[in-house]
C-alpha cells in the first residue's frame, strides 16, 4: 500500500475507536520544543486535573486523600506530588473496581499484564489512554525516521495476533502497511522462510524484542543467511522494546541486520515512559508522565540512580499516581544535540528474558510464557526452569481465583506453546524469590545457556 494512503487508512481506523491519536501527535511534535517552564506548566494543569478527576470518580482515591488530608485544590505545585502515598501492584490488585471510572469515555475495559517482572496485573484502559500512548510511539518512531504508513513488521506475536491472522485481518494490515511474523518460536527452517518472506515484503522497520533479534542475528550466522541484505531492500532501522537492551546485544544487532537499532521503554500499566532519538538519547514522554526515582529501601528521593516511580497524567479512567515500577533507571535533564528539551531516562536494571530449547529444536522465547500467565486466572508470579531437553518445570504463585483445573489448564497451554511431547510439570509455590540482582528471571534455561555458548541450533 501506498504509504501516504496507509497513513491516511490507519488515522480514520484510530477515530472510528475513539482514539484522537493524530491530533495528540501534532500536539506532542509542537511541545517537545518547548522550554521546561512551559512543559512542567503543563504538567501541573494535568496533575491537577488528574486529581480532581480521581477524587470525583474513584472512590479509592477519594479515601485515600481524605484521609491524608489531600482535598485537590491542595496541590498547587509539581512538589505535592509527593505528599501522595506510593501505588503498587498489590494495591491495585486489592482495589481496582474502587479505582476506575468507567463512564469515563469510550471502550473503558480491563486489560491483563503480567510483564517481565512475573506479577500478573489487571488494570483499566480506554481510547483516551490509548490514543495518547498511541500517539508518543508515533512520534517517537517520527524521531528516527520512521512514519506511520509505512511498512513495519512486528517480530513477536501474542497467541491473540498469531490466533486472529483470518483474512480481515490480513487485509487490514495491508492496508495500512503492517506485518507480523512470529518471533517467539525459531528455528533454523522458520528462520530460513521468515528471511525469504521479509526479502520480498521490503520493511522500513523492523520492531521487536532484543532477545529475539540477538537469537536471529546468531542463528542467521549459522545458516550462512546475510540479514544485511535487508538495508538493500529499504530496510532502515530496528526498533527494540520490553527488554534491556545491552550494548553488546545493540552492537551485534546493528551488526547482524547493517542498520542502526533503537530502543523504547514502557509499561502496559504505565504507558510508553521512554523512547530514543537519531541521537540515541531515550526521551521520556514529559506531557503524560511524571517521573521519579527513589531509594527502594529508605523510599527517599534520589538524584541520581533509583527506582522508578510514575503518575500518568493522560489516563483519567484508571488514575496511576505515585506507581513503584520496580525498574532502576537514572534520569536526567542534560540537552541533546537533536534540540528537544525532553528529559530523558536511562535503564540501568533491566528485563532480560531468555529461551526454552525444545525437543524438535524450536527456540520459544520466554515472553510467550507471559501470556500463559495472562489467560489464565489467579496466577500472581510464574517462573518457567529448563534443566535439561524435552523437560521444563513452571512454577507458580496463585491467589484465590485461581480455578480448581488451572494446572492442567497451565500444562495445556504450555504444551501448544511448546508445540510436543515435552514434560511439562507445575508446581504450586508460596513464592519466587528474585536473583541477587533483585530482578525476577521470568525463565532459566541451563540448555539455551549452554546451546548459545556452543552456537549450537
Amino acid at each position: 500500500m501506498i504509504p501516504i494512503i496507509a497513513r491516511q487508512i490507519f488515522k480514520m481506523q484510530e477515530q472510528l475507536l475513539g482514539r484522537e491519536s493524530f491530533a495528540i501527535l501534532s500536539q506532542l511534535l509542537e511541545s517537545e520544543y518547548w522550554d521546561r517552564e512551559r512543559v512542567q506548566q503543563l504538567q501541573l494543569d494535568r496533575l491537577q486535573k488528574t486529581v480532581q478527576l480521581a477524587y470525583q470518580h474513584a472512590p479509592f482515591w477519594r479515601e485515600l486523600m481524605d484521609q491524608h488530608n489531600l482535598p485537590p485544590q491542595t496541590v498547587q505545585t509539581l512538589a505535592d506530588l509527593q505528599r501522595f502515598p506510593f501505588l503498587n501492584k498489590e494495591i491495585i490488585r486489592n482495589q481496582r473496581e474502587a479505582m476506575v471510572w468507567k463512564d469515563e469515555g469510550k471502550r473503558v475495559q480491563l486489560v491483563r499484564t503480567s510483564g517481565s517482572t512475573n506479577e500478573a496485573l489487571e488494570f483499566y484502559t480506554s481510547s483516551t489512554r490509548e490514543a495518547q500512548i498511541n500517539a508518543a510511539r508515533m512520534r517517537g518512531h517520527e524521531w528516527v525516521g520512521m512514519h506511520r504508513g509505512e511498512k513495519e513488521l512486528y517480530y513477536w506475536g501474542s497467541p491473540v495476533e498469531l490466533s486472529k491472522q483470518d483474512r480481515i485481518k490480513q487485509v487490514r494490515d495491508w492496508l495500512i502497511n503492517d506485518a507480523l511474523t512470529n518471533g517467539f518460536e525459531v528455528t533454523p527452517e522458520r528462520l530460513k522462510s521468515y528471511f525469504a518472506q521479509w526479502l520480498k515484503w521490503h520493511p522500513k522497520c523492523i520492531f521487536g524484542y532484543p532477545s529475539t533479534f540477538v537469537l536471529t542475528v546468531t542463528m542467521a550466522q549459522s545458516l550462512g543467511l546475510d540479514l544485511t541484505e535487508l538495508k538493500s531492500c529499504g530496510l532502515a532501522m530496528l526498533i527494540t522494546t520490553s527488554e534491556l537492551l545491552s550494548d553488546v546485544d545493540r552492537q551485534l544487532i546493528e551488526q547482524g541486520f547493517g542498520v542502526p537499532v533503537y530502543d523504547s521503554y514502557g509499561l502496559r500499566e504505565a504507558g510508553l515512559i521512554g523512547h530514543e532519538c537519531a541521537q540515541g538519547t531515550m526521551h521520556c514522554m514529559d506531557e503524560q508522565l511524571l517521573l521519579e526515582t527513589i531509594d527502594p529501601q529508605t523510599l527517599q528521593p534520589t538524584e541520581g540512580e533509583g527506582e522508578l516511580v510514575v503518575t500518568n497524567l493522560v489516563g483519567p479512567a484508571f488514575p496511576m499516581i505515585r506507581y513503584r515500577t520496580g525498574d532502576i533507571v537514572t534520569l536526567s535533564q542534560k540537552p541533546c544535540a537533536c534540540g528537544r528539551n525532553l528529559s530523558s531516562v536511562s535503564i540501568s536494571g533491566g528485563r532480560a528474558v531468555e529461551f526454552i530449547v525444545t525437543k524438535a529444536g524450536k527456540w520459544v522465547v520466554g515472553y510467550s510464557f507471559i501470556y500463559i500467565a495472562r489467560a489464565v486466572k489467579g496466577i500472581v508470579k510464574f517462573q518457567v526452569v529448563q534443566e535439561e531437553i524435552g523437560a521444563i518445570q513452571i512454577r507458580l504463585v496463585t491467589n484465590d481465583q485461581f480455578p480448581a483445573d488451572g494446572i492442567e489448564q497451565v500444562k495445556a497451554k504450555a504444551t501448544q506453546r511448546l508445540g510436543g511431547d515435552d514434560r511439562i510439570d507445575v508446581e504450586l509455590v508460596e513464592d519466587i524469590k528474585p536473583a541477587r540482582s533483585g530482578k525476577y528471571r521470568p525463565v532459566i534455561s541451563k540448555v539455551a545457556e549452554e546451546l548459545y555458548k556452543k552456537r549450537d541450533f
